[in-house]
């Protein structure tokens, strides 16, 4: 319990470390389109200066941004010590303005923070970056190259990791030249940037999100008429912006467009339910063993009685025995906590630590959950025990307690509904998991070779291709500028039919020899063949061809995209793709269009189609060639690798469900093993006449195993519909899902009923092999 809340405590405290996160907002966008509705954690550039300048409850305003299409910056530093050039590949790259620390509180260690951002080739970097680049810390003034020349004017430290911002460099927003056009010409319609706010008083959240309803007809409504025509509202359009606590974006904040992937505050209730139903199995397990060992302290209590002690003395006394065990158990937990929470942080890949307790709120809570555990578990016990008559515990007629016998049931009945809820819970998740990992995506995944920041080869990729191609073991290689798992972007096309609305797309610009290392299925026409001048024709996928409303396809044409809809080209539509998932299988599959790359350009991924029996050799040729085509580094990852890291959170929680899972069965056994070993002592003399009597043992299991077994059918019939709505529940949060079966249930109910008898039968075993004879005597 202690583990779970230190990760539940670990996932509830992000960006809670920012000073005045209460006042911090970040403003979102729920853009309607024609057909379709998108919410977006991106917004305008001109939100926030619009904001700042026009609203009087906002403070401050900054603006925050990620190169979507770029995953990977090449930096160069020259090392002076080493007298040579060092080049990194960073993927913690972002950028902001100016303002950017007015509203998120860092720790500075060197240069001004007044200052940091103020000129375009101002960089901010992280402590362990600077050691990295030049080993030191203090390295205000130095420069780096990425793309250009950028002078090192701050470090911080490290941003923590419980933040739903990660950067190890901040460059200046002022150095991107297309932001600089977008601010200059008013532009409301390209959601670029993540726009975060400080509210003078929290209480203003209301206030101001009802104002921001007019913000864009006031401000916007011009810029947005040169996009989408002067009767955009009337067309189907609208831009809506709301705000987002900062500290509920990590658990609560599923848009398009995350600065990071999110986790789910489904998980977080879900390992709370664990927690407490293994507190609760604990407390069962307790006062069950209890309520069995009543009648062998029974004539303890009638002596106690008879020799004076007030009923308020034994129930005192068994409360604090119950505290005793309970506080001893937390110690021992503590014990196995420290060693524990190493193999849970690589498990999980977390960053938990054991000072998460040295803190007097988490004490006095820790101390409390001691208290209550140990008093409502001997509560009813102390009464029970304590109640006892002298004249009827003495002459032995206590033994057949129905009330004790009744709650005894009632328990071991609600202890078998969570392990069945539990065991089949675990079972779907992990059916669920192989699903996302075998689900046709409408591409093959497999042995295909990301070659990242081939836009750096230019001119020489052709040469870097046709080289690749003459390797043994690459089958094809193509170049786009995005691949599924990546961001893509999107715009909004009129198709050259009255009657078909608008269509917003996402879209990606490949070769002609993409679809083929990709492995997409054609279902309509062709894809880009060099023979053919293919400039101002396109690829959709099916999802395009839905929302267009027709059976066909090819030969339509789309137009009006960008920010000048009424000179953009029209494209020819030349083929139509099979569905598939270029996002996780947390999203229906939204419409596509592929554009042609023209001669002479590249995008920024190589895909490289690697044959079933290809050497672990091919990578070092491949990297080989990159080198004598590139002086930027090698870097390349595996598309099933990368795509797999879209399901990490979802990974997690069904590991922590499975250990925990196990934990809770383990417990329901060590419970039922005490139980059934007391039941079976209770009853020896039973079974010793039956076997005089000439009773198989198989006959006298079945007596002793038939309650423990109605017992678990009762809890069959209640579990199985409540564990049914609570994992359809769960699996909502997934547009592609397995269908529940009877399987998991059927294996839940299997496995208790089997833990059950295998425990009883041990107990009955064991008396069994005693020679009735012996057992007799003793009366």
């Amino acid at each position: 319990v202690m583990l779970i809340g230190i990760y539940v405590n670990y996932e509830t405290s992000y960006d809670k470390f920012f000073k005045d996160n209460e006042r911090i907002f970040r403003v979102a966008l729920h853009r309607v389109y024609p057909t379709m509705t998108k919410d977006f954690g991106t917004s305008s550039i001109m939100v926030a200066p619009t904001l700042k300048a026009n609203y009087p409850q906002v403070e401050e305003s900054t603006r925050l941004m990620r190169l979507f299409f770029q995953n990977e910056i090449n930096v160069t530093v020259s090392d002076s010590t080493e007298g040579r050039e060092k080049n990194f590949a960073e993927t913690r790259f972002l950028f902001a303005d100016s303002l950017f620390f007015n509203v998120f509180s860092h720790e500075f260690l060197y240069g001004n923070p007044k200052t940091a951002l103020d000129q375009p080739e101002s960089i901010v970097i992280s402590r362990s970056t600077a050691l990295r680049y030049f080993g030191e810390e203090n390295v205000v003034g130095k420069t780096i190259e990425a793309g250009s020349p950028l002078r090192i004017s701050v470090v911080i430290q490290d941003v923590p990791d419980n933040s739903h911002i990660h950067f190890d460099l901040l460059g200046s927003l002022s150095s991107l030249n297309f932001l600089n056009n977008a601010i200059s010409s008013n532009n409301w319609t390209n959601p670029w940037v993540y726009t975060y706010i400080k509210l003078k008083s929290a209480d203003d959240e209301k206030a101001l999100g009802g104002q921001m309803d007019q913000m864009v007809d006031t401000y916007g409504s011009a810029s947005i008429s040169q996009s989408n025509g002067q009767d955009w509202k009337n067309n189907g359009h609208a831009y809506e912006y709301y705000l987002q606590p900062l500290k509920s974006i990590h658990l609560e904040s599923q848009l398009d467009v995350e600065v990071e992937p999110n986790s789910n505050t489904v998980y977080i209730y879900v390992l709370t339910v664990i927690a407490l139903f293994i507190l609760f199995i604990s407390s069962i397990n307790f006062i069950n063993l209890s309520i069995a060992r009543s009648t062998e302290r029974a004539k303890e209590v009638g002596i106690r009685k008879v020799m004076g002690s007030y009923k308020s003395h034994l129930i005192n006394q068994f409360l604090v025995e119950a505290l005793f065990v309970c506080t001893l158990s937390a110690v021992l937990a503590f014990v196995l906590l420290y060693v524990s929470i190493p193999t849970f942080n690589d498990l999980l890949g977390t960053h938990l630590s054991f000072t998460a307790f040295a803190n007097p709120v988490t004490v006095i809570g820790i101390i409390a959950v001691v208290l209550i555990t140990g008093l409502l578990s001997g509560l009813y016990p102390a009464f029970m025990i304590s109640s006892m008559k002298p004249t009827q515990v003495l002459k032995g007629s206590f033994k057949s307690s129905e009330k004790g016998i009744w709650l005894r049931n009632v328990l071991i009945t609600f202890q078998f509904l969570i392990s069945i809820v539990m065991i089949s819970g675990s079972v779907i998740a992990s059916q669920q998991m192989s699903f996302l990992q075998t689900k046709d995506l409408g591409f093959k995944k497999d042995d295909v070779l990301l070659v990242k920041q081939t836009f750096n080869l230019s001119t020489s990729f052709n040469a870097f291709k046709n080289e690749l191609s003459q390797i043994s073991g690459i089958e094809n290689v193509g170049n786009a500028t995005v691949v599924p798992g990546m961001f893509h972007g999107s715009n909004v096309f009129t198709v050259n039919h009255p009657d078909i609305p608008d269509v917003r797309v996402n879209t990606a610009t490949i070769d002609d020899d993409y679809l083929n290392a990709i492995g997409m299925e054609l279902v309509e026409g062709r894809g880009f063949r060099p023979e053919f001048n293919d400039s101002l024709s396109i690829v959709i996928n099916e999802a395009a061809r839905d929302a267009m409303g027709v059976d066909e396809a090819v030969g339509y044409k789309f137009g009006g995209g960008g920010n000048s809809p009424d000179t953009s080209p029209e494209y020819t539509i030349i083929g139509v793709v099979k569905d598939f998932n270029y996002y996780s299988l947390h999203s229906q599959v939204s419409p596509y269009v592929m554009f042609n790359m023209s001669d002479g350009n590249n995008g920024n991924i190589g895909v490289v189609r690697l044959s079933g029996q290809y050497s672990g050799d091919i990578l070092s040729g491949i990297e080989d060639i990159w080198r004598e085509n590139s002086e930027e580094e090698f870097s390349f990852s595996f598309l099933d690798q990368d795509l797999q890291r879209q399901y990490e959170a979802d990974q997690k929680t069904t590991i922590l469900f499975d250990i925990f899972t196990y934990i809770a069965i383990i417990m329901s056994c060590t419970g039922l093993f005490g139980l059934a070993t007391y039941i079976v002592n209770q009853r020896s003399k039973e079974m010793s006449i039956r076997k005089v009597l000439g009773a198989s043992l198989g006959h006298i299991l079945t007596v002793f195993s038939r309650e423990f077994v109605f017992l678990i059918g009762v809890t069959f019939v209640i579990g199985v519909p409540l564990a049914y709505f609570s994992l359809s529940s769960w699996l909502e949060n997934f547009a592609y899902h397995i269908n529940i079966g009877v399987l998991a249930f059927l294996l839940a109910g299997v496995v208790t009923t089997l833990l059950v008898i295998i425990t009883v039968s041990y107990q009955v075993l064991k008396i069994a092999r005693v020679n009735p004879v012996k057992l007799l005597r003793s009366e």
